[in-house]
């Protein structure tokens, strides 16, 4: 039996006319709030400061150190909410659940724009990113194809966005 309370994002509500599971709310909450720091507030410029050069960053004042584990701290809180999201789909704890997250969501990420070399990118590109990548693992699902040719064709997608993301930094 599972714990309603780790369940319960899981469940559905009606918004007007669509049906949201609770865990797609917490995630445009998220999104939001992620968004809304990065993009409006000093500690985000900071962030993106620092993915860019580190050493340029704290030769102009900003302690790289600590806006460093602010990142990580908040991407810890993030991978937990994200963790719970997860429960919230899968009826059983299965140790071999999700096991492709991770590279599904590097695979957004970049396709979505940011760079692996740090200081580009943004959470719009992300979420389109993101979008892209669960339509295609749901068409692959959908046509059958193998869950490790899955992981093939998904590692292939980011070989090729990142050999782009390459090109394109040579270019400039």
């Amino acid at each position: 039996m599972r714990d309603p309370f780790l369940a319960w994002t899981g469940n559905t509500m009606k918004l007007g006319g669509f049906v949201l599971t609770y865990g797609v709310l917490i995630m445009f909450i998220l999104y939001a709030s992620v968004w809304y720091l990065l993009n409006q507030t000093k500690w985000g410029r900071h962030v993106y400061a620092i993915g860019n050069n580190v050493e340029a960053a704290r030769l102009v004042g900003i302690p790289v150190r600590r806006h460093l584990l602010s990142v990580y701290v908040l991407a810890g809180l993030i991978y937990g909410i994200a963790a719970w999201l997860a429960l919230g789909r899968i009826p059983n704890a299965d140790p071999n659940a999700m096991q492709s997250a991770n590279l599904d969501s590097i695979t957004a990420v970049v396709i979505g724009g940011t760079s692996l070399f740090g200081g580009r990118g943004g959470l719009v590109g992300t979420l389109i990113g993101a979008l892209i990548v669960g339509v295609l693992r749901n068409g692959l699902t959908l046509a059958g194809i193998d869950p490790l040719w899955q992981d093939l064709i998904t590692g292939i997608l980011v070989i090729i966005a990142v050999a782009l993301d390459q090109l394109s930094r040579r270019r400039r």
